[in-house]
């Protein structure tokens, strides 16, 4: 969303005003009563909406990067296979995630903003669950596809020995869960259709931050957990995943 949009959208809305002349009923070219969000959306400084709506986006973006860094950041402690093993996944899971939240996640966004912009509240409702089967069906296929072509695809980004194996082992782990990966994404793209933005923002930042302390619990093994490695984590970004979707859910 830009200023152009923002300022076609008012344009839109000052010739959708209905006057005193029209007739009961709905008439083409007006538009319902708006609630106080709405119209400081259309109404509101042009500068201050782009930056109420752009600052959410920019914490989930960073909030993303981040559990990278952090995965990256305490598996090179346990060597260079094990870091260079990561690094040869990381691209993927990276690319899905983009794909679950850039372009499909946009288009579950877009869809369901339509439709509740034109008050279409139960078809925006069936959108959840169509968008909730999209992600389970995308990512039992993203699962299938990592464990068909992991072996030769690391193999072919330079993947050998100790490392090559280090990849397929957080591989293996991290794409078994690629159906908590496509929802992590998909629900917060319907939230935000909705309007809401802070809620996936705030979800974010706090499990990242909860990955501090959670990933090298679990590939060193604090307290009574096991020394898990590598594989550590990825089971401490899933469960950052699946702790996410339920509070997506609620």
């Amino acid at each position: 969303m830009d200023a152009n949009f923002l300022m076609r959208a008012r344009q839109a809305d000052r010739r959708a005003i209905p006057t005193d002349d029209d007739t009961a009923g709905p008439q083409a070219g007006t538009v319902p009563v708006r609630d106080e969000r709405t119209d400081r959306l259309l109404r509101g400084p042009v500068a201050g909406t782009l930056l109420r709506l752009a600052v959410p986006n920019v914490l989930m973006t960073t909030a993303q990067a981040s559990t990278g860094l952090i995965e990256t950041y305490f598996i090179a402690h346990l060597g260079t296979d094990a870091l260079a093993g990561m690094a040869l996944v990381f691209p993927m899971l990276m690319l899905v995630q983009m794909i679950a939240g850039g372009a499909v996640g946009g288009g579950m966004l877009s869809a369901i903003s339509r439709a509740l912009g034109g008050g279409r509240r139960a078809e925006a409702n069936d959108l959840v669950w169509h968008a909730v089967a999209i992600a389970v069906g995308l990512g039992v296929l993203t699962t299938v596809a990592a464990h068909l072509t992991g072996p030769s695809l690391y193999a072919a980004m330079g993947g050998r020995g100790a490392s090559l194996t280090a990849a397929l082992v957080y591989s293996d782990v991290i794409f078994a869960g690629a159906v908590l990966v496509w929802l992590f994404n998909a629900l917060p793209a319907v939230i935000r259709g909705t309007g809401n933005m802070l809620l996936p923002a705030t979800v974010m930042c706090a499990g990242t931050v909860a990955l501090v302390p959670l990933s090298p619990a679990l590939i060193f093994g604090w307290g009574p957990l096991p020394a898990l490695g590598v594989v550590g984590g990825a089971v401490a970004v899933l469960t950052y995943y699946a702790a996410g979707i339920v509070a997506y859910a609620a």
